[in-house]
């Protein structure tokens, strides 16, 4: 052919080439620029994150001046311990991500071959409570992650727990740490003790599920064995004293009984069948062992701690 021919056909080609290229570099700067403007809606401001707004998960109106919502300072400090021990243990260490604890509950999951343990921190369960529906998309949790990282740098540690304690659920519509400390002990959250603080922990897996020892008025054996393991791990984390240890295992012996206390006498120092406290573990030993239960078949309900650090075990065994 003859070369003078050919270039023309030759630089055609190129042009083709060159304006498909164009159109596909501008189509995916498009849609960059789309789904990042989608996201960047998404994001909350920070005055959002601060300030008053009704939760998008469960619609709870989280705002500091409403009537069911309760100053950090106001809430026990044994309800506190008690909850970021069990639920987020690296809580004040972290900077929103535990990448320890996602590794330990992806092992757990591939073990046992379903969703057996989940590995959001406090702070990712109070950006998907605020600002997230109950979607489980790779989308939702990239929202989330990005949300958490805000959050984190938004407000302080402090804050974050005083939110969460008042937006988490622990019951069929009971929502916020004042509504719930008064629906199940008719008292103010600065008067909760250990084992009612333990309790109301124990809910935070699947509130609507886990309460009903409340409701029968009776621990079921999983419910002892789990406040038993709650109690243990504050003393042995240095989070209760020895003496508080053994009053909330004797306050555990008529915990949710109709019968009223007896009251209970000091054993005398040679009694060797009074309640000890166990020794004190290394707190750099992993916490997937003090939380080991028998799990079963999972049970669907709302779950409000859904990608907590808990196992969702059948709570009537």
């Amino acid at each position: 052919m003859d070369e003078r021919k050919r270039t023309p056909q030759i630089l055609k080609i190129s042009y083709s080439s060159i304006s498909l290229l164009l159109k596909v570099v501008l189509a995916f700067i498009f849609l960059v620029l789309f789904v990042g403007g989608w996201a960047f809606s998404q994001f909350p401001s920070d005055k959002e994150i601060k300030g008053c707004l009704v939760t998008e998960m469960y619609k709870v109106n989280l705002c500091p001046t409403s009537g069911s919502y309760v100053k950090l300072s106001q809430v026990s400090t044994y309800l506190q311990k008690s909850i970021v021990l069990t639920e987020d243990s690296s809580f004040w260490d972290h900077n929103g991500f535990d990448f320890q604890e996602l590794e330990n509950s992806f092992k757990k999951n591939i073990e046992e071959g379903k969703f057996a343990r989940g590995g959001s921190t406090i702070t990712q369960q109070l950006a998907k409570n605020m600002f997230l529906t109950k979607d489980k998309t790779l989308t939702r949790k990239a929202i989330e992650a990005l949300i958490t990282i805000r959050i984190e740098k938004v407000l302080t540690k402090k804050e974050i727990l005083e939110k969460y304690l008042n937006a988490i659920q622990f019951g069929k519509n009971i929502f916020g740490i004042k509504n719930a400390a008064q629906f199940y002990f008719k008292k103010l959250p600065a008067n909760l003790t250990i084992v009612e603080s333990a309790f109301l922990t124990l809910l935070l897996p699947n509130p609507v599920v886990y309460a009903q020892s409340f409701h029968t008025k009776n621990l079921t054996p999983f419910a002892h064995k789990r406040l038993n393991q709650i109690i243990d791990r504050l003393y042995q984390y240095n989070r209760i004293n020895a003496d508080e240890f053994v009053a909330a295992k004797a306050e555990l012996e008529y915990f949710l009984s109709q019968r009223p206390p007896e009251i209970l006498e000091l054993a005398d120092e040679d009694d060797q069948t009074a309640t000890e406290p166990p020794a004190i573990e290394s707190t750099t030993e992993s916490l997937e062992t003090d939380l080991e239960v028998n799990p079963v078949e999972d049970i669907q309900a709302p779950l409000e701690t859904e990608d907590s650090t808990e196992e969702v075990v059948d709570p009537s065994i």
